[in-house]
């Protein structure tokens, strides 16, 4: 046979091991009872107080942002002057990544980033010591280091953890009054000494510098701010400022939103601020708030889902149990997360109702098996022995392969990685309490809802479908059982499942091709779009505000009642802006975002010719990304004449996908003569624009394939530059696609490590790649559930895929599992089978049925969650089908090759064929 020989010794330590575990518990009730009291009690007050809220998990992001300004009225100037200064000096340094250099009239911009794991804040202070002592910068220049700070606004160098937007609805106030007001309310907010509020600040657009001209100081404005907001069935833009405030560390966010608000509601009625009003324009409380409520709705579906498909597939107090088992487990994790410092934010929160998609199974499984030994048996003893010697080993290996499908995850680099580093680790807990939980808490459940005088043996159990599961069971094994007696029919009926197993994969294969790919997609809806604009060359601060005030018109116009707020965050330049549209929930809107983003960028590329404006939603996940070409050269002009006609290409050119459709670059533009950019030292002109299709990662390797065909090297050298000059700036796409790379490249180690583990629990060669088969069983349903949905394959969906695996194998280890056992105690292999179908086919049906429909609200009422919902929804459907209708014809072609080929005599052949 083509396994591992076990000794009965070893079979009888395993088998007492995890029932004896159970017992122990079972039979001391009052220590049960007190662990499982103060568990859920420390659970309940770890969700309820200890546990922190934010909105993202603390990253240190990996970069340092030099700029400042250099009054010479001269973009080269500053470049060489300035910029190329510090740039030079951080090349230097042996933990810098990339350096990118931006150089305006009278600014600059320097972005460093490093390596991953430098510690970016003390790696700034040692290039500000180095370009000091270098003395090469005018002392005009004034220079600031900062390092990013990922608060309310997004990315900013000022840490921000809410915003207010400080306004006068009186236009003629001038932006100098404004600040001043606002450095007054600044001071006011600062000395109501706010417990949560570390420091309060104003986000000031005015810069000092020196004229080299006078030597005189002279105040210039960098930035501008606008705040829209929704008023009397009206949107009204105003000039603003920003009033930043940065939090405690280790606030809780909706607390300290509250303790603002209530701060800046008493600043609004305070007579020397009449005229002026403070709004809350930045807080992550309310997505965290939105956040929470979600997890809550879900948690209270998905128990209702086990309540009712646990009462009809087994029993009403069977289903009780699974629901009081499933709260444990949920409450236990979250005390758990307390205790390794993580906090309720929305990765925690992510994972949280991922993870509920899981531990329903070790729930439904263990109270499952001792429903079904309570009809046999009327000691209570006897019965939780008898129901956990059955399923105890098949759920550990279960739950350890389920457990390992999330490993991969932690070792995504750079900032996703740190960005989603709580996923794997909270899954891999709440898959490990379940598993505790299980094998403790639910015998002790048990012996006071299921295991009564009353309700043990044949007249105590009551079921609502037990005829008609038996009904379906025994269908699903008549081929097999009229096959039993002839080698040619078994031959016939097993050639037919094996042909069906593999149309389903073949299917799912062909599918894959139709389903977009995009590792961050944009959701079907969001409750916020960005207005990116970029203002023509040499435009002065005056007029860009000027245009955007005008944008903000049109836009106003074309959103409506579905306006409620907007702000600009002080992002303003003479050379670009972003504006970012909170809208109306969606759950209350007839028109979804990406309805109004269209609306918006067709209205603003027909009708508004002051600036490049470019509309998109903003996600959960990493911002979108420009496709950007950079022509690395000092020869500007041959550069700006490749540039030229590369636009007008790109302009023009189709982008045929693998399923035939055409898309196309939009918006495409060259950087501005009068901006200096530059990267790694070397100076360069960009060419950038967006796609007019959702998958972008797709789109972008065909792009550059697009570019590289139609100018290749010997077409670059006929410009007068290098050959070499074309490279490609995704930014945040490239770490996307390399982080994807992680987990693809980290797939079949997966697979080998899933192996290792199946190959300890079954001692069998054979039998875990038997396993397996529930893995290509659930493609098919994956692919068809994405393309009919018209959801991508995406970093999502491919988490959605790791949940899957674990929930799809558990069915086949089941079944596994029980055959062998029969197998052991005497019956043939057929008679196995059909028995560990008949057997295990009501578990397989609840688990995965209960996790179906607690799924599909969720994929119904939230588009984030959509894609990840559908993998689940569809995968689950596919594999469960194939799991027991055909997986059982593969478990006997599997079982007839342990039975002809030998281990033994296979390593003696090769000792033989040596010798």
């Amino acid at each position: 046979m083509l396994g591992f020989k076990k000794s009965k010794k070893s079979n009888a330590g395993n088998a007492r091991l995890l029932p004896n575990l159970s017992h122990f518990f079972f039979k001391r009730p009052k220590i049960t009872a007190s662990i499982w009291i103060v568990l859920i009690v420390f659970g309940s007050v770890s969700y309820g107080t200890l546990l922190k809220r934010e909105g993202f998990p603390a990253i240190d992001l990996p970069i340092t942002f030099v700029s400042g300004t250099y009054f010479a009225n001269d973009s080269a100037i500053v470049d060489n002057t300035v910029t190329k200064v510090i740039m030079d000096a951080a090349l230097k340094k042996s933990d810098v990544s990339t350096v990118r250099g931006s150089s305006a009239t009278n600014f600059f911009t320097v972005q460093i980033q490093y390596k991953a794991g430098v510690d970016a804040q003390k790696a700034s202070k040692q290039l500000e010591q180095d370009v000091n002592k270098l003395g090469k910068l005018p002392a005009s220049a004034k220079v600031q280091y900062d390092n990013p700070y990922f608060g309310a606004t997004g990315g900013d160098i000022l840490p921000i953890d809410v915003a207010v937007s400080f306004y006068s609805k009186d236009n003629s106030v001038t932006t100098e009054q404004l600040v001043a007001s606002a450095g007054t309310a600044a001071k006011w907010l600062s000395d109501k000494h706010l417990s949560l509020v570390d420091s309060v600040f104003v986000k000031d657009p005015y810069r000092q510098s020196i004229d080299p001209s006078t030597g005189k100081a002279v105040v210039i404005q960098r930035n501008f701010d606008r705040f829209g907001a929704r008023q009397n069935n009206q949107t009204n833009y105003y000039r603003s400022v920003i009033i930043g405030l940065k939090k405690v560390p280790g606030s809780d966010v909706i607390r300290l939103d509250n303790e603002v608000r209530t701060a800046v509601k008493e600043m609004n009625s305070q007579p020397q601020f009449k005229g002026y009003v403070g709004d809350i324009s930045a807080s992550f409380a309310p997505s965290i708030k939105n956040n929470i409520s979600e997890l809550q709705r879900v948690l209270l579906e998905g128990l209702i889902a086990v309540l009712v498909i646990g009462s009809l597939v087994i029993a009403i107090r069977a289903s009780l149990i699974t629901v009081i088992s499933m709260i444990t487990v949920v409450l236990i994790t979250l005390g758990l997360l307390y205790l390794l410092g993580y906090t309720l934010n929305v990765i925690t929160l992510f994972a949280l109702i991922l993870g509920l998609s899981l531990v329903v199974d070790d729930t439904i499984i263990m109270v499952e098996a001792i429903d079904a030994a309570r009809k046999k048996e009327k000691d209570q003893s006897k019965v939780i022995k008898e129901a956990t010697r059955k399923v105890s080993r098949a759920m550990v290996a279960a739950t350890a392969t389920a457990a390992a499908c999330f490993t991969p995850l932690l070792f995504v680099g750079g900032v996703l990685g740190s960005f989603i580093r709580a996923i794997p680790i909270t899954i891999i807990a709440s898959l490990t309490i379940s598993l505790l939980v299980s094998l403790i808490f639910i015998p002790f459940f048990a012996k006071f809802l299921l295991l009564g005088k009353k309700q043990m043996g044949e007249k105590g159990v009551k079921e609502i479908s037990a005829r008609l599961e038996a009904k379906i069971a025994a269908f699903i094994v008549s081929p097999m059982l009229w096959a039993r007696k002839s080698q040619k029919r078994l031959f016939t009926v097993g050639s037919i499942a094996l042909i069906i197993g593999f149309i389903f994969i073949s299917a799912g294969l062909a599918l894959s091709s139709k389903v977009i790919f995009n590792i961050f997609p944009a959701s079907k809806d969001t409750n916020a779009i960005l207005l990116s604009y970029s203002f023509p060359p040499n435009a002065n601060i005056k007029q860009a505000e000027l245009v955007v005030a005008e944008a903000d018109k049109l836009a106003a116009t074309i959103i409506g009642d579905n306006f409620e707020q907007s702000s600009y965050f002080g992002t303003g330049s003479a050379l670009s802006a972003f504006q970012q549209i909170k809208l109306v929930s969606y759950d209350k809107r007839k028109i979804t975002a990406p309805q109004l983003v269209k609306q918006l960028q067709t209205k603003f590329d027909s009708d508004f010719k002051n600036a490049v404006v470019t509309v998109s939603q903003i996600d959960l996940g990493p911002p979108g990304t420009e496709f950007t070409v950079t022509i690395s050269s000092e020869n500007r002009v041959a550069a700006y004449k490749l540039a030229d006609n590369m636009q007008k290409y790109l302009s023009t050119v189709e982008l045929k996908r693998g399923s035939g459709k055409i898309a196309h670059l939009t918006n495409v533009k060259v950087s501005s003569p009068s901006q200096y950019l530059s990267t790694a030292g070397k100076s360069n002109i960009t060419v950038s624009g967006r796609f007019d299709g959702d998958d972008t990662t797709t789109l972008v390797n065909l792009a550059k394939t697009a570019v590289y065909s139609k100018f290749d090297a010997s077409v670059v050298k006929g410009y007068g530059l290098p050959s070499d000059a074309i490279k490609f700036d995704l930014g945040q796409e490239s770490e996307n696609q390399s982080s994807f790379k992680t987990l693809v490249y980290a797939f079949p180690i997966l697979l080998l490590v899933m192996y290792l583990l199946l190959l300890l629990e079954f001692r069998s060669l054979l039998q875990p790649l038997l396993i397996f088969m529930a893995i290509p069983f659930s493609i098919f349903g994956v692919m068809l559930g994405l393309y009919l949905t018209n959801n991508a394959i995406s970093f999502f969906a491919m988490l959605g895929f790791f949940a899957l695996i674990g929930l799809s194998i558990k069915n086949t280890i089941l079944l596994t599992d029980f055959a062998n056992q029969s197998k052991h105690n005497g019956m043939g292999t057929i008679d196995s089978v059909v028995a560990a179908l008949e057997e295990r086919f009501r578990p397989l049906f609840a688990t995965s049925a209960t996790a179906v429909v607690a799924l599909i609200p969720l994929s119904l009422s939230s588009p984030f969650w959509q894609g990840l919902a559908v993998v689940l929804i569809f995968g689950l459907l596919s594999s469960t089908l194939l799991v027991i209708t055909v997986f059982p014809y593969y478990y006997l072609g599997a079982e007839y090759l342990r039975s002809h080929v030998s281990l033994r005599k296979f390593i003696g052949r090769l000792k033989a064929n040596k010798n």
